[in-house]
């Protein structure tokens, strides 16, 4: 797996002693060699070249290997790196202040050339093998940014404006707990006096929660594409049972997704809705006062086949506020372990008012305060929808 082409880089300040290692690594193929009579000439040399090899001496005038070894750990070099120190020093404690300073290896002098082979060619291939490793992570890398992005462009912006001849906003959050997340939240109109809210969470976190989270999120999107959506939306539960057929049907992975399923008949202010084992989401009074809605649907989505969902309703007054999240908000911890609660959720919601026009990444920034610089617990959803809200015409 060894690379012939590699390039090295022989510091020594003995010209002898650089000649006989020259010689020997191009006897092993290697013909991309260079050579530095000191410490200072051989940072100026790695500094213009990418080698994937030094071979360095430790006493040298200028700078010696010590000081070499202890510039390219500074500046973080000595981690892509690798150097193999050849000295006549046999004590152990140089060798062990070579290590710590980040040399691979280390070779008294004089050099067995059978041992110089078998550590020049075994550096260089663990070299090869990280630096595929680095790359390949790179690539991963680039392409969970991509995904994050696609994911978070599936979140419709906020609305404000009339639907049915009423006023209505909606706000939506959402932020992954690593790149790609199980969460999801959405919105859509059916017809022109409905409005179809979804918010759910994978039970799982990363890639493939976030493959179950897209596939939930086209299918409630394709329902509201039939030509009987406004009859099938009219009773959430249909809509409902049949994802959920389609999720648990085949499930080898067990993934399952709770979730939120809403329509809000905006004329009349009928808000039906299924609670697939999902949080109860808070509705705040025009008095500010904070109830949740409790009304058990079903189970979450994707565990059993053939299960019946519920509808439950409740009419909007004009200026009530409905807010549903995921638990990745009410359940983010601290470092002691409290979690943050579903109470504090309510507390905000209670406190909130119609001048504040974005106020769930408040929220968010509160959760992520309370985690006092803990990994993001879970991935954060959120939708805040506002019938006859002030200023909205």
């Amino acid at each position: 797996m060894t690379d012939q082409n590699a390039s090295i880089l022989v510091v020594d300040d003995v010209a002898e002693n650089r000649d006989l290692l020259m010689r020997r690594l191009r006897r092993l193929g290697f013909s991309r060699i260079d050579e530095a009579a000191d410490g200072v000439e051989a940072l100026a040399a790695i500094g213009q070249t990418s080698y994937d090899l030094v071979l360095l001496d430790i006493m040298m005038p200028e700078l010696d290997g010590f000081g070499v070894l202890d510039r390219l750990r500074a500046d973080g070099r000595i981690n892509d790196l690798p150097v193999i120190v050849v000295s006549a020093l046999n004590e152990i404690e140089p060798v062990v202040r070579c290590i710590e300073l980040g040399a691979d290896d280390f070779i008294f002098k004089p050099f067995n050339p059978t041992l110089l082979r078998a550590r020049v060619l075994a550096t260089l291939e663990k070299k090869f093998l990280r630096d595929r490793t680095r790359d390949e992570l790179k690539r991963k890398q680039i392409e969970l940014t991509e995904a994050r992005t696609l994911q978070l462009a599936l979140v419709p912006p906020p609305f404000a404006g009339t639907v049915g001849g009423r006023a209505v906003a909606i706000e939506t959050f959402l932020e992954p707990a690593k790149e790609v997340g199980g969460d999801l939240v959405d919105y859509f109109p059916i017809g022109d006096r409905k409005i179809v809210a979804v918010i759910g969470d994978v039970s799982d976190k990363g890639a493939g929660a976030a493959l179950m989270m897209a596939r939930t999120h086209s299918m409630f999107r394709a329902l509201g594409t039939r030509p009987d959506a406004a009859e099938l939306f009219a009773d959430p539960a249909r809509a409902a049972e049949l994802v959920n057929e389609t999720l648990a049907r085949g499930n080898a992975s067990c993934m399952f997704v709770t979730l939120l399923l809403a329509v809000l008949d905006v004329p009349s202010g009928t808000l039906a809705f299924v609670r697939a084992g999902h949080v109860p989401p808070y509705l705040r009074a025009v008095d500010g006062t904070v109830s949740r809605l409790t009304a058990a649907g079903g189970p979450a989505l994707g565990v059993m086949e053939d299960m019946p969902y519920h509808t439950a309703s409740v009419t909007l007054a004009p200026g009530e506020r409905l807010l549903v999240i995921t638990d990745g908000l009410s359940e983010a911890h601290d470092p002691a372990g409290d979690l943050y609660g579903e109470e504090r959720v309510g507390d905000f919601l209670a406190a909130l008012t119609f001048e504040e026009t974005r106020p769930l990444p408040r929220l968010a920034a509160a959760v992520r305060a309370f985690e006092a610089g803990l990994p993001a617990f879970d991935d954060m959803a959120a939708l805040l929808l506002t019938l006859d809200p002030p200023g909205v015409a």
